[in-house]
């Protein structure tokens, strides 16, 4: 991944972590449609161009700061729920059924395509994309899944491991580690060269769909089970810290120098555990700052002294909020579908609403397209 990428939760290391920068002068707010119940999923931002699928099959590049379509891709089939990873100027999209495609990042031209035979969680880096598939979920435990390694360019399978646990979590990759969660939480580390699995760490819980996505800094890996957060030393997995907080963290939590950032959502059937979203100590889990969110939060995109999180009913509204403090910002209302977590670029938002619309904003001031539910393809822009 180059330094100017920006994908969802930042990048590999999944630390929700984006580069401040300055908006284009040029740039306008725009709105993408696909077409109408066309689904697109979260995007990827490489070197001014955007990257999105729809679910439907089709993937799109997008001029980031004025949403020009410079081309779009048919694979002919459902996409899965990884959004697009990018390295070495090839895209690689994958999905439902566990297709990889990996496609030319200036033509949308396929450069070649890898079948799992069940959905795949990517991460990219340096011309290597590693993915691991959901065989042992969805064939009843019949086969293993499996965590691999290809050469982007070539699409060479350069390892292959068998995995024996269940999940739908994203794999998380930093100092040539690849970090994954089980379903239950059981954190484990291989060796992004070889496969070769170094250490596994059990959480102790026997709540199936209890994890989330680990996230990585300065050495240290955090990933939750239900409630509780749990800090592990990146090299052996020695377990530093555990705090449990009010509410669920099911999506990846975020890390910005010695705070760690995450929300929580309501637990079903729960009438005392609020909601809210949350900045703690990155060396113990002590609660830095609290702010309440009754209908939960998502994941916190991080970028210079602001951050910007989903939430209210339903996850539409859009906050940005200040670091220090979880004060917040400004609000904008999304519509009554929700958005996905934002991906910045350069001081611009970008992020899927109405299940069918890809918006690009400034992520400053939180100004909006005019038309923020158009029937046009492109709305704003220049």
């Amino acid at each position: 991944m180059t330094s100017s990428t920006a994908m969802l939760q930042g990048g590999p290391t999944r630390n929700g972590v984006y580069p401040e920068g300055t908006v284009p002068q040029d740039f306008r707010t725009w709105q993408f449609r696909a077409g109408r119940h066309k689904a697109l999923l979260s995007p990827t931002v490489c070197d001014g161009t955007v990257y999105v699928c729809s679910q439907d099959g089709v993937c799109y590049a997008l001029s980031a700061v004025t949403g020009t379509v410079r081309w779009s891709t048919a694979t002919g089939e459902r996409m899965g729920y990884t959004s697009p990873v990018v390295s070495d100027g090839v895209v690689c999209v994958t999905d439902e059924i566990g297709t990889l495609y990996a496609l030319g990042a200036e033509d949308g031209q396929e450069h070649w395509r890898y079948r799992r035979g069940s959905p795949v969680r990517l991460v990219a880096d340096n011309g290597v994309v590693y993915g691991v598939d959901s065989a042992w979920l969805y064939n009843r435990g019949a086969n293993p899944s499996t965590l691999f390694a290809l050469d982007l360019g070539s699409g060479e399978l350069l390892w292959r491991t068998d995995v024996f646990d269940r999940s739908l979590t994203h794999p998380a990759l930093a100092d040539g580690r690849i970090f994954r969660t089980s379903e239950v939480g059981d954190l484990t580390a291989f060796d992004a060269a070889t496969g070769d699995r170094l250490w596994r760490v059990k959480s102790g819980s026997d709540l199936v769909y209890a994890s989330n996505t680990p996230c990585v800094g300065d050495g240290v890996v955090y990933a939750a089970v239900q409630s509780t957060l749990f800090a592990y030393a990146a090299e052996d997995g020695e377990v530093l810290w555990a705090r449990a907080y009010e509410g669920l963290i099911e999506e990846c939590v975020s890390v910005l120098g010695d705070t760690v950032y995450f929300g929580t959502k309501r637990p079903p059937y729960s009438r005392t555990r609020r909601a809210a979203s949350y900045a703690v100590n990155a060396a113990s889990g002590e609660i830095r700052w609290q702010s309440t969110n009754p209908n939960g939060a998502s994941a916190v995109a991080l970028s210079g002294t602001s951050g910007w999180v989903i939430s209210g009913r339903d996850m539409n509204y859009l906050y940005a909020i200040d670091l220090a403090t979880g004060i917040r910002r400004w609000k904008r209302h999304l519509g009554s579908r929700g958005g996905t977590v934002p991906v910045l670029w350069n001081g611009i938002a970008f992020f899927s609403t109405h299940l069918d619309r890809l918006n690009a904003i400034d992520a400053r001031t939180g100004q909006i397209p005019s038309r923020f539910a158009p029937f046009s393809h492109v709305v704003g822009g220049r």
